[in-house]
């Protein structure tokens, strides 16, 4: 009996890949969050052996910047490239964030990544074409692609850990309106007056109205150029 399980662990390591572990691992993290990413619970997942996952991968780190590279991929997936420089740079940040956030247990880890593989390779050129062909010299193109990958990695991180909250976050936004309702309005007369605007206005409204803001200057910034 050992010597058939172990021949059936072989030929389930047979069908292993890195794009079979990644799947695996998404699917774990969005379910049990991204502390069961081990290569013990991964293995349990795919019905392998937790050895079998090393032939892909050398370790848990050289796993997670490839989930990470899997997101910004996913990112890329049918990106309209011949629009005006606005337009497409604001898509990318979009679709960034989007893709980040669609995985919050694994974009939390590794939003603040740099995975040097090809996906986000992907992605920095295209952002540095589009600040060329917008009329940006070499280094202008770089800062402004800094800028704005910085933006969406710091805005995609901050969704991501609101959304690994869960009901926890509803709490403290029903707690945080509340507190701001009820403040004296002869101390905070601003603060006190402004509370339900502050609280009509959703994530997604102010990362729209932050990404506005910024490519805004950047478009300013060329003008003056």
């Amino acid at each position: 009996m050992a010597a058939t399980g172990t021949s059936t662990q072989r030929q389930r390591a047979k069908g292993l890949s890195r794009e079979v572990i990644i799947d695996a691992c998404l699917q774990l993290a969005d379910e049990s969050g991204s502390s069961a990413l081990t290569f013990r619970r991964i293995g349990q997942l795919l019905g392998a052996d937790p050895t079998a996952l090393y032939r892909h991968f050398k370790d848990k780190d050289e796993l997670l910047l490839a989930l990470a590279d899997r997101l910004i991929g996913e990112a890329l997936k049918d990106l309209e490239r011949e629009g005006s420089w606005r337009a497409t740079i604001k898509d990318l940040m979009v679709r960034g964030r989007r893709a980040y956030l669609a995985h919050p247990q694994v974009a939390a880890l590794a939003a603040v990544r740099v995975t040097r593989q090809e996906s986000e390779m992907q992605f920095i050129e295209t952002m540095l074409a589009t600040f060329r062909r917008a009329g940006f010299g070499p280094e202008e193109a770089v800062r402004m692609y800094r800028a704005c990958g910085d933006f969406m990695l710091a805005w995609t991180g901050f969704g991501a850990a609101l959304k690994s909250l869960g009901e926890k976050s509803e709490a403290d936004n029903r707690a945080w309106a509340k507190a701001y309702a009820e403040a004296p309005a002869e101390r905070f007369p601003n603060a006190s007056a402004s509370a339900a605007a502050m609280a009509g206005i959703s994530d997604e409204d102010n990362f729209a109205f932050a990404l506005d803001l910024l490519l805004d200057g950047i478009e300013a910034r060329l003008l003056r150029s």
